[in-house]
């Protein structure tokens, strides 16, 4: 990291959406400093407290330390960037970091995916970019609580190639009771592992419009399994096979009778807010080397034409 003294292992969060926040009050409540890159119309709203409802890590910050884009020039320096942005906010987040990372920084995102990789790399540097995934099911309530279900919540990272920090320092920065931190050798098999999990469960609930408990009940759990296949063909085809035992993980999680698992692209579906879309699936089914279409192709149609709706109306 650079000089401690310096940057006091200070942790900036790109993005106080459900998973950064989670993230950043798990952090701040194990005595880390903690600051939220917010838009000034979210300031106000994220400055008069962040809760965490979860049965695991719950946690309240009283006054979370906020920052907009214009005054991190003028900040000191920070030792890591969690981007936990959407991906439609990607480009501009990338952008208004490089201050940042050209003071020391590392920056770690959990997008799901691979696309934030290029992204930032092309503004921060390879040498400043860390991979990393997160597995948690976490939703931002209308009155800013962010609601933690399921299991304990799981951060992994790791490094692409030559970084500009150890990693024993990055696992030391993010080790807390909140949440386990695994620090992976093969961080790339890490993040196609969770893509192609995600890919299938956002694009099998995005098509039907329904929760994975709700496709099941209407007896579409053979879509699920369809698009889980399909979006581990397209990573084998990538160099990235997928072990048959995570497989038989995604597809009892896809396929589990009465589930209440949402994908976040569904939330933002149903609350007619922008998804992730492209993202996700656009980003997925173009590294497909196969041309025919499939559900997932079928998927990111219906949210296309969802979209366009959304843009203008």
């Amino acid at each position: 990291m650079p000089d401690s003294e310096e940057n006091g292992d200070r942790i900036l969060v790109a993005g106080a959406g459900a998973i950064g926040s989670f993230f950043g009050a798990q952090l701040a409540a194990a005595g880390r400093d903690v600051t939220f890159l917010v838009r000034p119309a979210r300031r106000a709203a994220v400055a008069r407290g962040l809760t965490v409802d979860s049965a695991q890590a719950p946690a309240q910050l009283a006054h979370p330390r906020t920052v907009t884009a214009a005054e991190l020039a003028s900040e000191r320096p920070f030792a890591l960037v969690l981007v936990a942005c959407k991906a439609f906010d990607l480009d501009a987040v990338a952008r208004e970091i490089e201050p940042v990372v050209r003071r020391g920084a590392l920056v770690l995102p959990l997008l799901n995916g691979l696309r934030q990789l290029d992204v930032l790399d092309a503004h921060c540097g390879a040498d400043a970019v860390a991979g990393g995934t997160c597995f948690l099911s976490v939703r931002r309530d209308d009155d800013g609580t962010i609601v933690h279900r399921g299991g304990a919540a799981r951060l992994t990272f790791g490094a692409r190639g030559p970084l500009r920090v150890p990693a024993d320092a990055v696992e030391a920065l993010l080790t807390c009771p909140g949440f386990t931190v695994h620090r992976s050798a093969d961080i790339a098999a890490e993040m196609w592992a969770k893509w192609v999990f995600i890919a299938a469960a956002a694009g099998a609930t995005g098509l039907v419009g329904g929760s994975v408990g709700e496709l099941v009940a209407a007896g579409g759990s053979w879509l699920a399994e369809e698009c889980l296949a399909e979006a581990a063909a397209i990573a084998a085809a990538q160099g990235f096979p997928q072990r048959e035992e995570a497989l038989a993980s995604a597809r009892r999680t896809v396929t589990e009778p009465g589930s209440e698992l949402v994908p976040s692209l569904l939330q933002d579906l149903r609350a007619g807010r922008r998804t992730e879309a492209e993202h996700l699936l656009g980003d997925l089914v173009a590294r497909r080397p196969d041309p025919s279409p499939g559900l997932l192709d079928a998927a990111l149609v219906r949210l296309r034409v969802y979209e366009t709706a959304r843009s203008t109306s």
